[in-house]
């Protein structure tokens, strides 16, 4: 069962406490940090240097995770924008229709489509979305 700190809320945004984090329009995904021994997952986005001026970098962090799934060929092309996320049932591989919030249980994934047909599924213990301290902490994308 995933315990979360953010909500999902429209399907391009995670939302926790009364911060919006609109990850398709303000920042750019730029990677991940994957812990294998102590089954932890970063993915981290930076400010879009348009669009997200003035935001720090943010990571949506995954503790005990228990499902990772990535698309086939997933990195072996640059990838620099989330289109949308939503709970996919982990029965379920249509991934053409992604349940919301609402729809979703504790024990759904959730998926991360990526641009370009990419997509990140993960189901963990624990999960939360964290602000860097300060601009530039993470690191800066190719794109």
């Amino acid at each position: 069962m995933m315990k979360k700190e953010f909500l999902v809320g429209q399907s391009n945004e995670l939302v926790k406490a009364d911060k919006v984090f609109d990850l398709h329009n303000l920042y750019d995904f730029v990677g991940m940090v994957l812990e294998g021994g102590k089954r932890r997952l970063r993915i981290v986005f930076e400010p879009n240097p348009e669009h997200g001026k003035g935001n720090l970098p943010v990571s949506v962090n995954f503790e005990a995770v228990d499902y990772l799934e990535f698309s086939p060929n997933f990195g072996s092309r640059i990838v620099c924008g989330l289109e949308d996320m939503g709970y996919k049932s982990p029965g379920d591989r249509d991934d053409e229709w992604l349940l919301d919030e609402q729809q979703s249980t504790p024990d759904d994934h959730l998926f991360f489509r990526l641009e370009g047909g990419d997509f990140i599924r993960v189901h963990c213990q624990h999960a939360d979305i964290v602000e860097a301290t300060e601009v530039g902490l993470l690191w800066v994308p190719d794109c």
